[in-house]
């Protein structure tokens, strides 16, 4: 599927903001870092609860015994050169170390929690960002199809106006004015163009795709203008109940507890349980053959060994001191993206009731512009005004016709990212 999903995104004449999404989940490399980080939490925690286990052994052991030794049957001196086969199996487990596996294994859970959270986290800010790329994208689009309009209007002027100085009715100064604000169109319309194009290669990079200029991105529905009302501190405790970005901190903070308890462990008796079997075969013993050396050689222990420390506290001291350093440390942390969450929900909250009036009220401006604009452009026809007026007017008339394209499109991105903080996930905010 990963060999073909090149051929697959190229074979698509149109890419929706969920699709690329889906590209983000697949190829981008920072959400990648956490998912390897969450991985490797969930290994370190296997690994820890491995520890519990007993550990089984098997030994061989081949050797060649040259010149004077003692014979392993009569303990006798001998002198020949003879051949030593010993074989054994062990074990060796844990009883009591003071619960430091388990709390090791307490903390492990909390980080591999953590881990996974703050997976989560990462894809939602890079989701975040890449929703910002795709609306830029269609605003960039529409401020490119605007300056397109104008530099098409221009042009009709341009024409009417030559048609009217080859037949002697006005001047050719003006005309000459006119093909200045067409060649001021154009240059804005490059400017658009350049815009749009820079737009698409940053989300195409956001989700590491190589660039195609045959795709083009889904237009977005706007909803309507009027803003529900919002309350950013009832917004912002239920999302910090359900954040991931949250959760990942404060399980983070959590583990360090654990911790402290498994270096505290350390301090008191441990016990641990450990056997071995084992049997031999000489060749300096030509009365038995190998099997029955074997079965007349075996023996076995099963030991119960007891640690006692005395001066332990003087070395765990300074590591549960750094332990309680890191916890608060942590705490901090928490603390900062608890901060950081709440900022940027009441940021949203503002900015989405000031974008919706910015909306409204540059939806009025073009309004207004566009009948004066009408109004402007038939008197110069009708040679009745300058091409001063009519070139203010029509400069007015582009740059509210941008500022309502603008002003639309962040509306849209705030209504999306605040529908996003009020659920606390993405279900229908693409």
């Amino acid at each position: 599927m990963l060999c073909l999903l090149p051929a697959f995104v190229q074979a698509q004449n149109t890419l929706t903001l969920s699709q690329c999404v889906d590209l983000l989940i697949k190829n981008n490399l920072t959400y990648q870092a956490g998912n390897l980080q969450a991985e490797a939490a969930q290994a370190q925690l296997r690994q820890t609860r491995s520890q519990i286990l007993p550990q089984i052994s098997i030994g061989a052991d081949q050797s060649i015994n040259v010149g004077r030794s003692i014979d392993q049957y009569t303990n006798a001196y001998i002198d020949e050169v003879y051949a030593n086969n010993i074989l054994g199996v062990g074990f060796q487990m844990p009883v009591f170390q003071g619960f430091k596996l388990q709390n090791q294994i307490r903390q492990g859970t909390l980080l591999k929690e953590s881990a996974l959270a703050n997976r989560t986290a990462i894809l939602n800010n890079q989701t975040i960002l890449l929703m910002q790329g795709y609306v830029n994208i269609l605003a960039t689009k529409a401020l490119l199809e605007a300056a397109s309009q104008l530099v098409v209007s221009s042009q009709e002027q341009v024409d009417r106006t030559e048609k009217q100085v080859n037949a002697g009715m006005i001047g050719a100064n003006l005309l000459y004015e006119i093909k200045a604000q067409l060649a001021n169109d154009k240059f804005a319309e490059v400017t658009a163009l350049n815009n749009y194009r820079t737009a698409r290669l940053a989300l195409f990079q956001r989700i590491n795709i190589p660039p195609d200029d045959n795709i083009q991105f889904e237009t977005l529905i706007s909803k309507d203008a009027v803003v529900p009302a919002s309350d950013a501190l009832t917004l912002y405790e239920d999302a910090r109940k359900a954040f991931p970005e949250i959760k990942s901190a404060e399980l983070y903070r959590q583990s360090f507890a654990y911790q402290v308890k498994s270096i505290k462990a350390d301090n008191f008796p441990s016990l641990s349980l450990g056997g071995n079997m084992r049997a031999f075969y000489a060749t300096s013993n030509k009365d038995l053959s190998y099997f029955n050396q074997l079965n007349a050689t075996r023996n076995g222990y099963i030991s119960l060994g007891l640690n006692i420390p005395i001066m332990g506290r003087w070395v765990t001291r300074p590591r549960v001191e750094l332990a309680k350093v890191q916890e608060r440390q942590a705490q901090n942390t928490l603390d900062v993206t608890n901060q950081a969450l709440r900022q940027a929900i009441e940021v949203a909250v503002l900015n989405l009731s000031a974008m919706s009036d910015r909306y409204l009220a540059a939806q009025q401006q073009v309004e207004s512009l566009t009948a004066s604009f009408a109004i402007v452009e038939s008197k110069l026809n009708a040679g009745i005004a300058n091409s001063f007026e009519y070139t203010l007017a029509k400069a007015n008339l582009g740059k509210a016709q941008a500022n309502a394209i603008q002003a639309q499109y962040d509306f849209l991105m705030q209504q999306k990212l605040l529908k996003y903080y009020r659920q606390g996930n993405w279900e229908g905010v693409f």
